[in-house]
């Protein structure tokens, strides 16, 4: 299966969970308007669930496979989102699609990561990674510009369902080809399992931070905190999209001198960020720290997956992927929990840094350090005497 399949699917899978929650005010929608988190709980709980069922499905059965079972189930929950007819049928449709999307992910990892060679892991991953930022990024501007022209469930269908659909046929019609490594018929240990999770620690630690501080820039800004006015609102997120040339180029930084060290630097610079941000008076201090921590977020992304990887072994791959997923967002979860009981937006950017920070302490200690090691030269047979 080529790249750019990959890469759309990952579009597609991600696409729903940012771009329908925007919708939630709308009054064509089943009952009128719903509260948000109707459009964002149900998704996000089933979506951190699933990757580990997927992620071993993954492992045993060839990528191509997996994606396009994924694409064509999400496309079935979509169409049951879109055409709900109450509240409560709605939520049950999200919780489905969110199930059936994390399939792409880790299976779409792990086909890039597995038919790469180990010392460019890094750079295999990261286009799938602009995928991601892409759908996240783009899938709240582009539903409310399709739901403004067509309504709520024109703008559903083609978002959950249409999209999807194409995809998963697109890609089940393909022709199999045979993988690098023979798919594993039994779920064989881990490599380095150490590095493994390792991973998935820092993950939590990185999205434990990076989600609470986007649900604090609201807050910050307003009326309850730095007074800055409603054009100030857009700007933090913005300044943080600006670090999406991080992703090549920390991918990059990956594979030529391994994990760690970008890893590290990532974290570190992040945790600065949210530091200033946390202790700011002035809004465009706080937009500018702010926008650092958010654009070393994109710098983490295919460092980790490239960790994680390298660390899991080709047997192991898709499941390695999927604990990864479910622990960026389960931790995502919790920590907006724990940050909803905070008595201030300042204390949830300080807790950011330093869950940063907890994340840095350990790719010290775990990642890998070094570079694939490059296959020696071929030394040429003697002439026969």
């Amino acid at each position: 299966m080529q790249r750019a399949w990959i890469q759309l699917a990952t579009f597609a899978a991600y696409l729903p969970s940012a771009a329908l929650p925007v919708l939630a005010e709308r009054s064509d929608l089943p009952g009128g308007s719903v509260d948000p988190s109707a459009l964002v709980v149900p998704f996000c709980v089933t979506f951190a669930a699933a990757f580990p069922l997927w992620g071993r499905l993954a492992d045993r059965v060839p990528a191509q496979r997996v994606i396009a079972a994924a694409l064509l189930l999400t496309a079935l929950a979509g169409a049951a989102v879109a055409l709900a007819p109450n509240e409560a049928i709605l939520i049950v449709g999200r919780a489905l699609q969110g199930a059936a999307a994390a399939g792409v992910p880790p299976a779409a990892q792990a086909a890039l990561a597995g038919a790469s060679a180990e010392r460019e892991t890094g750079r295999a991953i990261s286009p799938m990674m602009l995928a991601v930022a892409y759908a996240v990024l783009a899938g709240p501007a582009l539903a409310a510009g399709l739901a403004a022209i067509a309504g709520w469930t024109a703008t559903a269908l083609a978002i959950g369902a249409v999209l999807p659909l194409w995809l998963g046929v697109a890609i089940a019609r393909q022709p199999l080809a045979p993988p690098r490594v023979s798919v594993a018929r039994t779920l064989a240990p881990y490599a380095d399992a150490r590095g493994v999770r390792a991973g998935w620690i820092v993950s939590a630690c990185v999205l434990a931070g990076h989600w609470t501080v986007l649900t604090r820039l609201a807050e910050a800004l307003g009326s309850g905190g730095l007074n800055a006015g409603g054009g100030w609102g857009g700007l933090a997120p913005l300044t943080g999209a600006a670090g999406l040339p991080l992703v090549m180029l920390a991918a990059r930084g990956s594979d030529r001198v391994g994990p760690r060290a970008p890893m590290v630097a990532a974290l570190v610079t992040g945790a600065l960020g949210f530091g200033f941000a946390a202790a700011a008076s002035d809004a465009l201090v706080f937009v500018a720290a702010a926008g650092v921590g958010l654009a070393a977020y994109w710098a983490y992304l295919p460092v980790v997956a490239a960790q994680v990887q390298r660390s899991a072994g080709t047997a192991a791959r898709g499941r390695a992927a999927g604990g990864l997923y479910a622990s960026m967002w389960s931790a995502a979860a919790v920590a907006g929990t724990i940050a909803s009981l905070a008595p201030s937006w300042r204390f949830v950017l300080a807790g950011a840094g330093l869950s940063w920070l907890a994340g840095a302490l350990v790719a010290r200690r775990r990642f890998i350090a070094e570079p694939v090691a490059e296959a020696p030269a071929a030394t040429p047979a003697p002439a026969p005497a």
